[in-house]
């Protein structure tokens, strides 16, 4: 059911509202968000109408909601914004509602550039990356919430070099094993490029991201050095660029901006 955009424009943006505790919210311009419920690794796209509905849902404020809706001659709020609740619920985004934080985190590191590459990553780098590959999928099975706090404990380790990350994010397509049964995709890989570089004794970042028209959700590594895993299909494009929505282990905020964009 379509949610009138003209709920969204008698408001300000919604900077401040309590996101429940799991819940990542994301900005993608032009009044889109994205949202990423890490305790079912759902995703969910919103417009500023239904995210106004979100908002009024978490802070127990539905009949105002209901009666701007009315003030706008909307004969059918109460179905609107009861079916648009209803959806949120089951997604699990007002779960915990009024225990999550007031202040949202700061935004991801935006993409600036892709990282160095490595042609031919050595021997004990592949054998480190085959070891982060099996971990990695051992980790997948995980739910997502789970595996965000294990990567948040390399937050102590030092940052990655350039050529540490690159080698890295060469050497796990090499060792993909073409008899697993199951998926190996960016999330997978990406994965697997961050526990590679923390077996070699520093960090990386695992980020999970989104892009609209269309809706499109990644995963990709970041390090101070740039981001890996946006090439191909995946590249970064300035028209619709990756918008870092959860990463971990969280991200330094000094070195967060404002958007992901390219150069």
């Amino acid at each position: 059911m379509a949610v009138p955009r003209g709920l969204a424009r008698s408001r300000r943006e919604h900077t401040v509202m309590r996101v429940p505790p799991g819940v990542h919210r994301a900005s993608l311009g032009d009044g889109a968000v994205a949202v990423l419920a890490t305790g079912s690794g759902t995703w969910q796209w919103m417009n500023a109408a239904t995210e106004r509905i979100w908002s009024a849902a978490l802070a127990d404020t539905v009949p105002e909601a209901v009666q701007e809706l009315h003030e706008r001659g909307v004969a059918d709020a109460e179905a609107i914004v009861a079916g648009t609740v209803e959806r949120l619920t089951r997604c699990g985004l007002l779960a915990g509602a009024g225990r999550g934080s007031r202040t949202l985190p700061p935004p991801m590191p935006a993409v600036t550039a892709p990282a160095p590459q490595c042609e031919q990553p050595g021997l004990p780098v592949r054998i480190l990356a085959r070891a982060g590959l099996m971990l990695a999928l051992c980790l997948m099975r995980l739910p997502l919430r789970a595996r965000m706090r294990l990567l948040g404990l390399l937050r102590f380790l030092p940052a990655a070099s350039p050529a540490v990350a690159a080698s890295a994010a060469a050497a796990v397509p090499l060792v993909r094993p073409s008899w697993w049964p199951g998926r190996i995709a960016c999330m997978e890989v990406s994965l697997a490029t961050v526990l590679t570089i923390a077996l070699r004794g520093r960090r990386a970042h695992w980020v999970l991201g989104s892009r609209r028209l269309p809706n499109e959700a990644h995963a990709w590594v970041w390090t101070p050095a740039g981001a890996l895993g946006l090439s191909g299909r995946d590249a970064d494009d300035p028209r619709r660029p990756w918008v870092g929505v959860a990463a971990a282990p969280p991200i330094p905020s000094p070195v967060r901006v404002n958007r992901a964009r390219r150069n």
